[in-house]
């Protein structure tokens, strides 16, 4: 058994298929927000989220190394992970969208007890988080996080996914 490594350099390029094969992964369509040091909101759209822990409560994400909003999450400490019900596809659409003003004339409401933004009108929960690990990956960051509070939502029964490059809705809309 070859021992694992840490140097990403020594893993060869894989062809062309791998983004199709990655696109064949159903994924649940999260906004990940948080807020800069002056206190403005940020955010981004993300796929790349998977739950790591059941004891103590940790999940993971994957954000993009020169993603707008990475340096405000790491400077926050903290996060929201907003998983977006089926109704939240425009949501989703301007998160991802690196010219928008992702949070004019969009409702979200400030958490109580540090304001990260939450956009419960277009979620199922929001899922807050502090920052436990930053660790490099690739051309992202894997951010390791502890689960501090969820938040309910609307759309409990709906849930919005990407499968194939396309949104889809799972459940009640």
């Amino acid at each position: 058994m070859a021992a694992a490594t840490s140097d990403l350099s020594a893993v060869s390029r894989p062809d062309s298929g791998f983004l199709d094969a990655m696109a064949a992964l159903a994924g649940g369509v999260c906004v990940v927000t948080a807020l800069t040091s002056e206190g403005h909101p940020v955010g981004f759209t993300s796929t790349a989220v998977m739950s790591l822990s059941r004891e103590p409560q940790l999940l993971a994400i994957g954000v993009g190394r020169r993603g707008r909003s990475l340096p405000a999450l790491l400077g926050c400490g903290r996060f929201a992970l907003n998983v977006l019900h089926a109704g939240g596809e425009h949501v989703s659409r301007r998160f991802a969208d690196p010219s928008a003003d992702r949070f004019a004339d969009l409702e979200w409401s400030a958490e109580e007890r540090g304001g990260l933004p939450l956009l419960l009108a277009h979620s199922s929960y929001a899922v807050l988080c502090r920052v436990v690990r930053d660790l490099p990956a690739g051309d992202h960051r894997l951010i390791v996080a502890a689960v501090e509070d969820v938040v309910t939502g609307t759309g409990k029964a709906s849930a919005l996914v990407h499968h194939d490059r396309r949104y889809h809705a799972l459940g009640a809309a």
